[in-house]
This record gives C-alpha cells, sequence and structure tokens, in this order.
C-alpha cells in the first residue's frame, strides 16, 4: 500500500503530465491542417504527456530524491547543467517519438522542431534554476514570497518541532570546522528524508540545530510531527555504520515539539526570510532544554499530545512537571517510549 508521500509524489507527476498533455493539446490544435487535426492534436498531447512524465520522474526519483546524495551534493552549476541535459533529452524524445509512432519518417519531423526544442530548452533551465532558488529559500517560502503572503505578519496555528544534536560542542573541538561542516550536511541530508516524508517544512537551521513547522492539521494528522521525529532518530541509528567509519561518531539527538500560534511574517529587505515569532517558538525551545535536563530523545507538549491520534499515545509517558526559564506555569511534558514508536511507525 502506498504511503502519504509516494501518493503526493504520484499525484504531482500526474499533474505535471496532465498540465503538459493540456499545453501539447492547444499547440497541436494551433498548427494543425485542416487534413491533419486529429492526428496533429494526438501527437501534441502525447508530446506533452511524454515530455511532462519524463521529466518530472527524473527529477522526483533522481535530482530531488534525497537518498542519491551524488546529484544533491554537486556543485549548483554542474547540477543547474545535469538537470538542463537530462530534461532536453527527454524533450527530444518527447517530440521525436510521437512523429514515429504515427507512422511518419523522422526526416518529415515538424517543421517548427528545432524553435520548439529550443524553446523547451530554455523552460528547462529556467526551471531548473526556480528548483534550485526553491530549494536555497524553502518550498514555503518561496511560495509565500512569490505570492506576498506574509508581506504583512498573520497568525496562523502551527506545529513546531526542534531537533538538536547531542554532544556537538566536543565534537566540533574534535572534528575541526570543515570536518564539522561536512558532518552537519550529512545529518541534514539524512533528516530531508523523514521531513519529506511527512510533508514538514525546514524552517531553519541554528548552528546545529533544524527547525520544522507544519500547519497544525497536517502536522497533528496522523501524527505527522511525531512521525518525523522518529524517522530522524530511526535513519541515524540505521547510518551509524557511516557515520563511524567517517567521523569516528554516532549521531544522536533531542527533539521537542510543540504547537499553537505564531506570527508569521517577512523579515528582511536584500535578504528576506520568513520569519515565525511568539510564545510557541519560545516554548518549544524551552521544551528542547527540558529533554536535555531529562534526558530524554523525544520530548512532547501537553497540547501537542491532545490532539495526536489515540492509537498514538500509547508509547507516550507523562514527565514531572517542568518548571521552565521564563514561565510562569510549569509544562506538562511527555516523553516518548522510541523504541515502541518506531515499531508503531513502522
Amino acid at each position: 500500500m502506498f504511503q502519504n508521500w509516494q501518493i503526493r509524489t504520484l499525484n504531482a507527476i500526474a499533474w505535471i503530465s496532465l498540465a503538459s498533455a493540456i499545453v501539447g493539446l492547444f499547440i497541436g490544435l494551433l498548427r494543425a491542417g485542416e487534413q491533419s487535426l486529429i492526428t496533429d492534436v494526438s501527437v501534441g498531447m502525447l508530446t506533452g504527456i511524454l515530455i511532462g512524465l519524463s521529466c518530472s520522474c527524473s527529477e522526483f526519483f533522481v535530482f530531488s530524491n534525497s537518498r542519491l546524495r551524488l546529484a544533491r551534493q554537486m556543485p549548483l552549476w554542474q547540477l543547474l547543467l545535469l538537470r538542463t541535459i537530462v530534461w532536453c533529452v527527454c524533450i527530444l524524445a518527447g517530440m521525436s517519438l510521437p512523429n514515429w509512432l504515427f507512422g511518419q519518417p523522422w526526416q518529415h519531423l515538424d517543421a517548427h522542431f528545432i524553435e520548439n526544442f529550443a524553446i523547451s530548452a530554455a523552460i528547462a533551465f529556467a526551471f531548473s534554476s526556480g528548483i534550485e532558488i526553491s530549494r536555497l529559500l524553502g518550498t514555503e517560502a518561496t511560495t509565500a514570497l512569490i505570492t506576498g503572503r506574509y508581506a504583512r505578519p498573520r497568525l496562523e496555528n502551527r506545529v513546531v518541532l526542534f531537533a538538536d544534536l547531542v554532544g556537538s560542542t566536543a565534537l566540533a573541538e574534535r572534528l575541526g570546522e570543515l570536518q564539522f561542516h561536512a558532518f552537519l550536511s550529512d545529518v541534514a541530508q539524512d533528516f530531508a528524508d523523514p521531513i519529506y516524508k511527512t510533508g514538514g517544512d525546514v524552517h531553519r537551521y541554528i548552528g546545529d540545530a533544524v527547525i520544522v513547522t507544519w500547519p497544525l492539521e497536517k502536522g497533528v494528522k496522523n501524527g505527522a510531527s511525531l512521525n518525523c521525529a522518529v524517522g530522524m532518530h530511526r535513519i541515524l541509528k540505521r547510518r551509524a555504520s557511516f557515520y563511524r567509519t567517517r567521523y569516528k561518531t554516532e549521531p544522536r539527538i533531542r527533539v521537542a515539539i510543540h504547537c499553537g500560534q505564531v506570527a508569521a511574517g517577512e523579515i528582511g529587505d536584500w535578504k528576506k526570510e520568513i520569519a515565525l515569532l511568539g510564545d510557541t517558538m519560545n516554548t518549544a525551545a524551552r521544551i528542547e532544554s527540558a529533554a536535555r535536563d531529562l534526558g530524554e530523545q523525544i520530548v512532547l507538549s501537553d497540547d501537542l499530545v491532545k490532539r495526536l491520534p489515540d492509537t498514538l499515545r500509547a508509547p507516550i509517558r507523562v514527565l514531572p512537571a517542568y518548571e521552565a526559564a521564563g514561565k510562569q506555569d510549569k509544562l506538562t511534558l511527555w516523553a516518548v517510549d522510541l523504541h515502541g514508536q518506531m515499531t508503531s511507525c513502522g
């Protein structure tokens, strides 16, 4: 059975292919002759489907696949060039095969073939650049900046996850700046998989910590935010031998998850970002401190636990009331039985 993230990927591929087919249909209509209307329209639609399907599959399963590290670790200009070349091959095949399938000889390809290919290649490069800009800023931030969603601050209900490496200060001293940076980069790439699969969005990297957010309903549905935390622990455990070999250590993390209202809005001029401010963010940071003080791997706020599905509450136990700095009332917190959650989250 497909999981939610697999369904999202297949839906995205389907929508891209459909949109490409519609574009191909209109191009076929515009350039159709009176005697070949059906053939020209059919060729246009099939061309669109083949181009959309092949390009989107190469993107989702190769270039944007967090498990294929070679592509993600390439310098930006090399990645842009490689993606553009691959997409141009997809476009070339998509434009040529339909003519062959409809019995048209190669020498009688569309008179606008070179023009169409040049336009498609330019669009491919533009899309490739857009994807990398989106990766640099974050999908949510890119969309918000383009649409102006956060031009003025607005209140939103969010789930916020803080994940912090344990013992990073001593590790940084032992590894040195460059090796420690490489170490953090590897950990961040490992985290990309559970974050994507649970529909989270990386809000910010702060030194050896990462902040991930979800809209409230999305973050609590099927325990997405909790599954993300468990997935982070699981993937570090699975790749422990890699880290022992390369860095002589096994990374461990503390995770705090909270939910509530935040003020979201653009900050900055030459370099803009989406800032999330408010008591929810401050409390999430305090919960991460509580995880450190109490020696727990995953700590949840009471507000979050109340919203989780009942099926996920069995491996969760309440902690002693925690007095957090700057908070008038003690916090009711919950710790996660990680082994039980790993079993239940499959």
